[in-house]
């Protein structure tokens, strides 16, 4: 994403990333990769939950986030999602802005 955030900001679209580890090891993060975005914290699962993304036991038996990308509008409604179960497998920074495109496009 950061390497395509300039295109982002373009597309006038925020991007956050939420994580269920604590603020402090989320600004490590941010700043070994020098990210211009935040990751937020979610050590109570409640925004992970809220979107159906709870990996119960996925690391060394704690709960964890699974790998999604969702696209929402100003109104907080979900106008496109990307889920995995593989978190290897991520989608390209190209194809989040083609779908960003398209949905201001239409509006």
């Amino acid at each position: 994403m950061q390497s395509r955030y300039h295109d982002f900001q373009t597309l006038k679209t925020d991007i956050v990333g939420i994580c269920v580890d604590p603020p402090e090891a989320n600004a490590k993060v941010v700043a070994k990769l020098d990210l211009t975005y935040p990751i937020l914290s979610d050590p109570d699962l409640k925004v992970i939950d809220a979107f159906g993304l709870r990996h119960e036991n996925g690391l060394m038996g704690k709960d964890i986030a699974r790998p999604a990308v969702f696209i929402l509008d100003k109104e907080g409604r979900v106008l496109w999602k990307d889920l995995t179960a593989n978190y290897r497998v991520r989608v390209k920074p190209g194809t989040l802005i083609d779908v960003i495109g398209a949905a201001t496009s239409k509006s």
